[in-house]
C-alpha cells in the first residue's frame, strides 16, 4: 500500500468493492485488479479520458481554443512558441508585446503545459515582459499569455462523465494566486452559485470530451470564466486543508474507479 496520503485515500475508497492494487513502482505505478479485470494506474490517473482530450487539456492555449469554439466563457490564452523550437517562425516576444498592449498592459505569462502554478507571472511593467517570457523559454517550455483578471475567488469543479460531483471554493489571501499550496484558503460555495458553476463545468467538460476532470473557474467582474481544465483530478491540497471532506473525495474516486472496471452501480450514501 502506498505511503502517500491522497493516493492511499483513493485506493482505500474501493477496498470494500474487492479492488486491490499491485505495486509496479512504489507510490507511482500500479495494477488495479478486480475479479478477472485489471488496468494500469499511473500516479492518480485511472485512465477514463481519451488521449487526444488529455493532450488538449494539458495545453492552456489549446484548451481555450476548444472552449472558445464551443462558445464556453473562458479566459483567453494565446500560444507563444519557444524561440529554441525548430518550428519557430514568428517573433514570440513581439507577439507578446502586442497582446500586452491589447490587454491594457496587465497580463499573465505561464508555461503552456505548466502545472501547480509554477513559473506563473503577472506582468504590469513592460520591462518584465520580455524577461519572464525568456525565463520560461529557458526552461524549454512554450508560453501561454493571457489577460489578467482581478478576482478574489476561484472554484474547482470535479466532473465525472460531464456530471459535477464536487465543488471546491478558493479565496486568495496574501498573493494574487488562488493555489491552496500557495496560501489561498478553502471557502464554502452557496447553492445558487453551485448551480451556475455546474452549468459551466458541464459545458467545458463536454466541449473537451473529458470523462473525469476538474474545471477551474474564475469569478471575475465579467462573470464566471473557465481559466483551466485539468485532465488529472488532484485534490490532495484540498484534503489537507479540509480533512472533513475525505469521504466526499473518496466517494468520487470510488465511483470513477468502478466505472473504469465497468462495474458501476448507483452508490447510496449508506455504502
Amino acid at each position: 500500500m502506498t505511503t502517500r496520503r491522497y493516493l492511499s485515500l483513493i485506493q482505500q475508497s474501493v477496498q470494500k468493492d474487492g479492488v486491490t492494487f499491485k505495486e509496479i513502482v512504489p507510490d507511482y505505478l500500479y495494477v488495479a485488479q478486480k475479479d478477472n479485470d485489471s488496468f494500469l494506474m499511473h500516479d492518480v490517473e485511472i485512465g477514463l479520458n481519451n488521449s487526444a482530450s488529455m493532450k488538449i487539456a494539458q495545453s492552456k492555449s489549446a484548451t481555450y481554443s476548444v472552449l472558445a469554439a464551443h462558445k464556453v466563457p473562458a479566459i483567453e490564452h494565446v500560444f507563444l512558441r519557444n524561440t529554441l523550437s525548430r518550428f519557430a517562425t514568428d517573433d514570440p516576444i513581439h507577439q507578446g508585446r502586442q497582446w500586452y498592449s491589447k490587454w491594457n498592459q496587465k497580463v499573465v505569462v505561464k508555461p503552456d503545459t505548466g502545472a501547480q502554478g509554477n513559473h506563473v507571472y503577472k506582468i504590469d511593467v513592460p520591462e518584465e515582459l520580455d524577461q519572464k517570457i525568456n525565463t520560461i523559454f529557458s526552461l524549454e517550455y512554450n508560453v501561454a499569455i493571457s489577460p489578467f483578471y482581478e478576482a478574489t475567488y476561484e472554484y474547482r469543479i470535479i466532473t465525472l462523465f460531464q456530471q459535477p460531483k464536487l465543488f471546491i471554493g478558493k479565496q486568495r489571501t496574501t498573493t494574487w494566486k488562488h493555489n491552496l499550496i500557495g496560501g489561498a484558503k478553502p471557502v464554502a460555495i452557496a447553492k445558487p452559485l453551485q448551480a451556475d458553476l455546474a452549468v459551466l463545468a458541464k459545458k467545458a467538460s463536454t466541449a473537451l470530451q473529458l470523462d473525469f476532470c476538474s474545471i477551474d473557474i474564475l469569478h471575475t467582474n465579467n462573470g464566471l470564466r473557465v481559466i483551466e481544465v485539468n485532465d488529472q483530478v488532484m485534490m490532495d491540497e484540498y484534503v489537507k486543508a479540509n480533512p472533513s471532506v475525505e469521504n466526499e473525495v473518496a466517494h468520487v474516486y470510488r465511483e470513477a474507479i468502478l466505472h473504469r472496471f465497468h462495474h458501476y452501480r448507483p452508490i447510496s450514501s449508506n455504502d
